[in-house]
């Protein structure tokens, strides 16, 4: 006989159980719930955030138009930057500023053109914050400032006046002067490098601008622009200026021993840069093989040359072929500074040795000559002329070595300083070996004088 305990043993012997295909669905299907669920939970907490923090930042936002509305001197608004912590959220507010004349036309100093007149000043601030979302936009308010009183009286005019360094950047604390006298005080320049001048009498005025140590992008010191002003309009001028960067020019770097150089001034440095030529003069000349110039401190840097003639540049010699080789000349990489800074310009020049006859003529000097019509050469436009001094050694046969730019030269020397003299033969000129990258030849002319020409080409690898 049969009881209820053998039925449910029988019932339980024919149950299989949950297979473990069932078992990894179930937990699949669980974890898409769950990360669904986690998805949209953390989307609901970052909109939460989101909406929190724009809220500050619109605050943010008003609260610098605020500021800027109280702002006791418009002049003084300036573009700003600055981060605003609240809470543990990190806030970037960037205020902006622009010169209005015209409805369609909109300014920083020193760009509004003849014809305008200031109106107003508009105000941009743009807020943003750490951990923005990706795509999402930030915060911005304008506004517009019409100055309490009026900065323009329609019988006058307004100068103008922007300074900027070599990297663009304004050139805060440059000073500003008009001449004839604009009848009132000049600012200096603000930290946009702006400078403005109100009220001024119609008329043509020349405005410098000037700082210590800093030097144009002309590589002058105070340079100089002329403005003309007319009534009920805004005459801008635009200045770069910057501190000066030394640049070290070292002459003849190849040779060995004493070389003597030219003196006086009477050798000029042509620098070549992005923006042209210069031949500013040297700020020390204590060593006189490594002359020192304040420049301009370009960010693409100069390469320098000795002289000023185009035979000076060896990328004015055309290609030669020697011995079926291509010989060019080519100029050296530029050389760069930063504004303050320094570096050294290798400047190559040729060397030739001048034995002495034990006479009383020791001043020697250099007269560049030109070479004949058709060579396809380059000369001087105008003769150049390089003193070396009282150099020439007293004892007979002795010899002292001097640099010669690139080019073609005629040497004489003389009992003064001031003499014409006479042409050195070619019996007293010799020429050194190893000399300069390129070639030093000379060339007898007649019996009593000698041409020596540098030339700057080099062999081209293909």
């Amino acid at each position: 006989m049969r009881t209820w305990w053998h039925h449910m043993q029988r019932a339980r012997a024919g149950d299989a159980g949950i297979s473990l295909a069932e078992v990894l669905v179930a937990m699949f299907l669980f974890a898409l719930v769950s990360s669904g669920l986690a998805y949209s939970l953390l989307s609901v907490l970052h909109l939460s955030r989101d909406a929190r923090v724009r809220a500050i930042a619109a605050n943010l936002a008003a609260e610098e138009i605020d500021l800027a509305r109280d702002a006791p001197n418009i002049f003084g608004l300036l573009d700003d930057e600055r981060d605003v912590t609240v809470g543990s959220d990190t806030f970037q507010v960037v205020r902006r500023t622009q010169w209005v004349s015209d409805p369609d036309t909109e300014f920083t100093c020193g760009s509004a053109g003849v014809g305008s007149a200031l109106r107003y000043k508009r105000i941009n601030v743009t807020v943003t914050w750490g951990g923005m979302r990706p795509g999402a936009d930030p915060v911005r308010s304008d506004t517009v400032l019409n100055p309490d009183e009026h900065i323009n009286d329609p019988t006058k005019g307004t100068i103008l006046v922007s300074v900027l360094r070599a990297d663009g950047t304004g050139n805060e604390g440059v000073t500003v002067t008009a001449s004839p006298s604009v009848g009132s005080v000049i600012s200096q320049t603000d930290a946009q490098g702006c400078t403005y001048v109100l009220r001024v009498n119609p008329g043509t005025y020349t405005i410098a601008v000037s700082r210590t140590g800093h030097v144009s992008d002309a590589q002058v010191q105070v340079p100089t622009q002329t403005a003309v002003v007319t009534a009920n309009a805004t005459a801008s001028l635009g200045f770069q200026l910057d501190q000066g960067a030394t640049y070290t020019t070292h002459l003849a770097p190849h040779a060995t021993g004493t070389v003597r150089t030219p003196t006086d001034g009477s050798l000029k440095m042509t620098f070549l840069s992005t923006y042209g030529r210069a031949t500013p003069g040297a700020t020390s000349t204590a060593d006189p093989r490594r002359p020192q110039y304040r420049l301009h401190p370009f960010t693409a840097g100069y390469q320098a040359v000795a002289g000023t003639c185009a035979a000076a540049d060896p990328t004015a010699w055309p290609v030669s072929d020697v011995g079926g080789v291509s010989h060019e000349g080519v100029l050296a990489p530029a050389v760069a500074a930063p504004p303050g800074g320094s570096a050294t310009i290798e400047v190559p020049m040729g060397v030739v040795e001048v034995s002495s006859t034990g006479n009383s003529n020791r001043y020697l000097r250099a007269e560049s000559v030109n070479p004949p019509v058709g060579s396809g050469l380059p000369g001087c436009d105008a003769t150049e002329t390089l003193t070396y001094g009282q150099v020439i050694p007293t004892t007979n046969g002795q010899k002292v070595a001097i640099a010669l730019p690139y080019g073609t030269w005629r040497l004489f020397y003389a009992n003064s300083s001031g003499a014409t003299g006479s042409t050195l033969p070619e019996s007293r000129v010799t020429i050194p070996s190893p000399n300069v990258a390129g070639s030093v030849t000379k060339a007898p002319v007649g019996a009593s004088a000698v041409t020596v020409t540098v030339d700057p080409r080099q062999p081209v690898t293909p």
